[in-house]
């Protein structure tokens, strides 16, 4: 007896294949279109994104900090215009005007000091140094403002990790610090490549610590620097600070460290604990040494 014959597929009328496939190339295509908008809208999200983070990142750089005593100190004394001159066997550098006692002078042997070399006069502690360091550690108003971004230099001194805003620095050029009864001198020069602008010099000059002030000029592009006691005029050469006139002239300060600037945010994290200097305070008069 022969096995019966299996029944032949039913035969799809005209048009359904393509109507079968019709609803799978649709959803391809929707998937395509899907796919591209993704593409674009993701693209055109990141860029706003970045921007955002660009913009967020300069609102944090221009915050107010508040770093307090660090501003310039106005004088609106007319400059004489002879303001270096020779005079008999010394020249004399205008150092400012002091009420009740006229112009202000340094003054320096002949040949100490160049002409040439001298920037136009800005008066003597327009800059202001800091002599009385605002401080705070490990925390605090100015500690938390600060934005991640932003430079900071930092060292061991005196077994204590110390932290200095570059922004304030290259106001005040000179942070007359101490640290553990150490007397430090921290000075810093804008204009300078910023891995170069930071030295840290030790301050003791013949057993007695001198402290700087700024005498409102560069001298060779570098801040010119004298100090309290004496009015020695003092300029960083090959490495070291150096006395090119007055009683300690021939002196120099041996520097100490140049630290490299670092962002706020990794030293913060690295060095939680550490010592800030935010500012000065301006209500203790300026030491004379």
């Amino acid at each position: 007896m022969n096995a019966a014959t299996p029944p032949l597929p039913p035969v799809a009328p005209p048009g359904a294949v393509s109507r079968s496939l019709f609803p799978r190339g649709a959803s391809l295509v929707t998937a395509v279109v899907l796919l591209a908008f993704i593409v674009t809208g993701g693209r055109l999200l990141w860029h706003e994104w970045s921007d955002l983070r660009t913009e967020w990142a300069q609102v944090r750089k221009t915050s107010v900090i508040g770093y307090p005593g660090i501003n310039p100190r106005l004088s609106f004394a007319a400059k004489p215009t002879l303001w270096i001159h020779d005079e008999g066997k010394s020249t004399l550098i205008w150092g400012g005007w002091k009420q009740g006692q006229g112009h202000q002078w340094f003054r320096a042997d002949l040949g100490d000091v160049t002409p040439a070399l001298m920037s136009y006069p800005l008066g003597r502690d327009v800059i202001q140094a800091i002599d009385d360091p605002v401080v705070e550690r490990g925390g605090g108003l100015r500690w938390d403002r600060i934005p991640d971004e932003a430079f900071v230099v930092g060292h061991r001194l005196g077994g204590i990790e110390t932290a200095y805003p570059l922004l304030v620095l290259n106001k005040v050029f000179v942070v007359n610090d101490t640290i553990g009864n150490q007397p430090y001198l921290v000075t810093s020069n804008p204009i300078a490549p910023r891995e170069d602008q930071v030295t840290v010099y030790e301050t003791v000059v013949e057993g007695h610590r001198v402290t700087m002030g700024v005498a409102g000029y560069f001298y060779d592009r570098k801040p010119l620097l004298y100090d309290r006691g004496t009015e020695s005029l003092w300029v960083s050469q090959a490495g070291a600070m150096r006395a090119i006139s007055g009683k300690y002239k021939g002196q120099q300060l041996r520097p100490l460290a140049r630290p490299v600037p670092v962002a706020w945010g990794r030293w913060r994290s690295e060095h939680p604990h550490s010592r800030l200097v935010v500012g000065a305070n301006r209500l203790l008069p300026r030491p004379d040494l």
